[in-house]
């Protein structure tokens, strides 16, 4: 017993020390069950779990029963912070987001239909992005709110090619569901409703909120391995399809003008500045353009090992390849009689990635059973393309959670903290007058965190 005892608190200090260095938060979620998030993700070589055949479809020919289901309601919370070094003085200022929180449900069902063949099905979401900058982020010109998900349900299938291998597949579809809006300032001429120029002359400027928003379903699947090497030791393999469609995006003005301001961008506008661009506004005179529509989300393929130190104790390991293939649609844009009005800059593509995840499980008696794990995975955009909305830093995550049998099932709480690391620019505070935008070169901090949490209940039958 006391063996046991020292591993428990080794592989616990193991994984708390590992956490506490690194820091950020993904858009990929580890899972949206209980078991996943108390895992880390750390299950795709996990024999006899329902809720790690979520990740591996090979894992269904493993399960000891004929057949089962599990249901999870959880919620998925975040928060990013904006710290301008200018603003750093006797009283700080910073800015923090809000929609902060998400409901993320989960269902999985098994049935083996033969000794060698098992069918299933599975509900979650794999990537998940919401934040809100309030109306004076620094940032607010390169993007100032987005929603993004991706709910996806797949049928499996498993085949025991023999006791020790079995392989499985998923095919199903994606509902994408995409938001976004940016602050831009329009040039207000003397006349809005014609173009600006040495006789029609800008006298001021409005800044103002425009989005756009789609949706659109999408084809999905998965392919997964399982090799029990020995009662010991167990390889898996997955590779999960990335996400791509074309949203037929609607886009248009977000609330009223935010502000009006001289040809400078920062000084108080000039009397009339006001009713001139209510005018500009109205569609008669300009509208907003929707940006680019194709929304990609990278595909994902993990190696795990899995390893039984003695009937009570199982650890897993695992590494997990991200491609690059992250693309997000085109901010929205203005379309007014002196020209189309764009965003400074477009949100970053991604960039391929590898991430670590480890997950350890203690079976205490009869009733009980204790899990936690980590995940510690490398910048998924480039460090020059630094920005809020998508964050993209180097991520770590702590997980634990408990599962109590009850009802002839088990009911389950997992919960992930995930911390963003700290990251400087100064390419994202900047000055807009009627010539443009233009950068101050401004060092920024911006900083995040962000919750996993979720229960459920699963039943063998």
């Amino acid at each position: 017993m006391a063996q046991v005892v020292r591993e428990v608190i080794g592989v616990g200090l193991l994984l708390g020390v590992s956490a506490l260095p690194a820091a950020a938060q993904s858009m990929a979620l580890p899972a949206a069950d209980p078991v996943g998030i108390a895992r880390s993700g750390a299950q795709v070589a996990y024999g006899y779990s329902l809720e790690a055949a979520s990740l591996n479809p090979a894992l269904l020919a493993s399960l000891k029963e004929k057949g089962g289901f599990y249901l999870s309601a959880g919620l998925e919370m975040s928060a990013t912070q904006q710290s301008l070094e200018s603003n750093q003085g006797i009283s700080p200022v910073t800015t923090v987001s809000s929609d902060r929180n998400r409901f993320l449900p989960a269902f999985g069902l098994a049935a083996r239909l033969t000794p060698t063949l098992t069918l299933g099905l599975k509900l979650d979401t794999p990537f998940l992005r919401h934040s809100k900058l309030p109306d004076d982020a620094p940032t607010r010109y390169f993007g100032d709110s987005i929603d993004l998900s991706a709910r996806r349900m797949e049928g499996q299938a498993a085949w025991a090619l023999s006791p020790n291998l079995s392989v499985g597949f998923g095919v199903g579809v994606a509902r994408l569901s995409y938001a976004s809006s940016n602050v831009l300032q329009l040039n207000v001429p003397i006349d809005p409703t014609l173009p600006a120029s040495s006789l029609n002359k800008v006298s001021g400027l409005v800044e103002q909120r425009v989005g756009e928003s789609g949706n659109k379903v999408v084809p999905s699947y998965s392919l997964g391995l399982r090799w029990a090497i020995n009662p010991r030791w167990t390889l898996g393999f997955t590779h999960q399809s990335g996400l791509k469609g074309d949203l037929p995006e609607k886009a248009g003005y977000r609330n009223a003008s935010l502000g009006y301001f001289n040809t400078d961008g920062l000084s108080v506008a000039l009397l009339g500045t006001s009713d001139n661009a209510a005018k500009l506004l109205l569609p008669a005179n300009s509208q907003a353009v929707a940006g680019a529509s194709t929304l990609e989300l990278p595909s994902q393929t993990t190696l795990g090992v899995r390893h039984r130190i003695m009937p009570m104790m199982t650890w897993e390991a695992d590494l997990r390849w991200t491609s690059a293939s992250l693309q997000m649609p085109g901010l929205t844009a203005v379309q007014t009689p002196s020209g189309l009005v764009t965003a400074p800059t477009a949100l970053p593509h991604g960039r391929s990635h590898l991430a670590f995840n480890a997950s350890t499980e203690l079976d205490l008696g009869k009733y009980w059973t204790l899990r936690a794990g980590l995940s510690l995975d490398q910048r998924s955009v480039e460090e020059n393309r630094t920005e809020p909305l998508l964050g993209g830093a180097r991520t770590a995550a702590f997980s634990f959670g408990a599962g109590y049998k009850l009802w002839g099932g088990e009911l389950s709480l997992g919960y992930q903290y995930r911390q963003s690391e700290d990251q400087d620019t100064s390419r994202l505070n900047g000055v807009w007058s009627s010539s443009g935008f233009r950068e101050a070169g401004t060092r920024l901090r911006l900083e995040g965190m962000g919750h996993l949490l979720a229960l459920g209940y699963r039943m063998t039958f």
